[in-house]
């Protein structure tokens, strides 16, 4: 890295990084530091629809590096996100185009009434239809909800097509892994909005 210096990013500020961990910003991407080596970073950029899309990498693919990396990434998702929730218009940047051969899941963000800040996030995967299901695409996701400091619950299938019965399949992947279960979904309602009452701001 010699002869590329980096001003020191005012993200770092609002960023609760761990000790030793330094974040800068060089052109459109965030360099993340630990004790001063670069272990990776996150760029910018602007999707074809005009959103703002954060692409994380590592530098050498190693356990620490990427925990690292997946700690900063979450944190800097959620700051848009709630920058986005607080704009005049209230709306959020509809998320970018699927990559070819994958799948984007429908992901919703619940601020906080307040302060703005998320409380909750729900993942929606209408095609899980059985447990194994939910297992799998939970353990695909875990990397992406690693350091979540709010809830986060996939919800999958209704075991009926009727919704005033209708109950969901739904697995909290964060902060603490749970076990599948089924839930109507004026339960989550409810839930999310006691997360909401008792967000400390």
């Amino acid at each position: 890295m010699q002869g590329s210096r980096m001003a020191p990013s005012p993200e770092q500020q609002k960023l609760r990084l761990p000790p030793n961990v330094q974040v800068r910003r060089r052109g459109n991407t965030y360099v993340i530091c630990y004790c001063n080596n670069e272990v990776g970073g996150v760029v910018v950029t602007e999707t074809p629809s005009g959103d703002t899309q954060l692409r994380p990498y590592v530098k050498d693919p190693v356990e620490l590096n990427k925990d690292i990396v997946a700690l900063v990434a979450q944190q800097m998702a959620d700051a848009l996100i709630e920058h986005a929730g607080r704009q005049p218009d209230g709306t959020i940047p509809s998320p970018p185009a699927p990559i070819p051969g994958t799948k984007l899941l429908e992901n919703t963000m619940f601020p906080c009434s307040r302060c703005g800040r998320i409380t909750a996030r729900l993942v929606f995967a209408p095609e899980c239809a059985s447990e194994a299901d939910m297992l799998s695409l939970g353990e695909r996701l875990r990397n992406d909800v690693r350091y979540a400091p709010y809830p986060v619950w996939l919800i999958g299938a209704p075991d009926s097509e009727d919704d005033s019965v209708a109950r969901h399949l739904t697995l909290q992947l964060a902060p603490i892994r749970g076990e599948v279960y089924r839930e109507h979904p004026d339960k989550m309602n409810s839930r999310l909005m006691e997360l909401d009452d008792k967000h400390h701001c």
